[in-house]
């Protein structure tokens, strides 16, 4: 008898548990299948061409990146991550805090980069093909992604709960095979790129803490050198 009474002691809670927790997410189920619902009926090309037009609204942008390299030779990935300042339509400093500290500016025609404490700067002639890169491109808003890419709608694994996820092939043979942006919904701006290259090496960004409309001085667009430091005048950046 004092079974009977432990097991529907046991049903009952169950059931009061089971009502309590629909009572506490249904209602998040909904918003969330409601959010999917009104995302799934703008186009891609729409999601595409709301992020080309906030970037070229924008005139400054700042964000924490971290950056992982997946080489299919190892297994863990190659990490770092920093800062990237953009001023449009032609600065940008990415500066590295790990795993050691550099910094890659993008002035003047000239694409540098700058090893503080091995004291070496390496100087690149800056070409079309460097500031219309994949990555610097994107960001910067310097071309028109429908005129180089499909472009589809393609869910991958995120964080993003407002964000479209998107799938980019290139019209014509690159650098890479494909590329996967997650958008944020309301602020239109990327927070994760994600690069496969044909070999099976991918690169992936994710930004956080993005603001805009910054007052950039143009001593952040400049490098303070040490009398010491070893200057390399290099070749066309590949």
């Amino acid at each position: 008898m004092v079974k009977v009474k432990t097991n529907k002691a046991v049903r009952f809670h169950l059931l009061i548990s089971f009502m309590l927790f629909m009572i506490l997410t249904l209602p998040r189920l909904l918003e969330s299948q409601q959010n999917l619902q009104t995302r799934s009926k703008i186009p891609a090309e729409q999601v595409v061409q709301k992020l080309e037009t906030r970037l070229k609204s924008i005139s400054t942008l700042r964000a924490d990146f971290q950056q992982f390299y997946y080489s299919p030779l190892t297994r863990e990935p190659a990490a770092g991550r920093g800062q990237v300042f953009i001023r449009r339509p032609d600065r940008m400093r990415w500066e590295y805090t790990s795993p050691e500290k550099q910094i890659f500016l993008l002035k003047d025609g000239q694409f540098w980069l700058y090893f503080p404490e091995d004291r070496q700067l390496i100087k690149n002639a800056h070409t079309r093909e460097v500031q219309e890169s994949e990555i610097l491109g994107l960001l910067a808003g310097n071309f028109s992604l429908s005129q180089r890419y499909r472009i589809e709608f393609s869910s991958f694994p995120g964080e993003g709960k407002n964000a479209y996820q998107l799938r980019l092939e290139p019209l014509e043979e690159g650098q890479f095979s494909h590329i996967l942006l997650e958008i944020d919904g309301q602020t239109w701006l990327i927070t994760r790129a994600i690069f496969f290259e044909p070999d099976g090496g991918k690169l992936e960004y994710r930004f956080n803490r993005v603001r805009t409309g910054l007052n950039f001085p143009e001593e952040l667009f400049e490098l303070k050198i040490p009398p010491d430091c070893e200057i390399i005048e290099a070749g066309q950046i590949k």
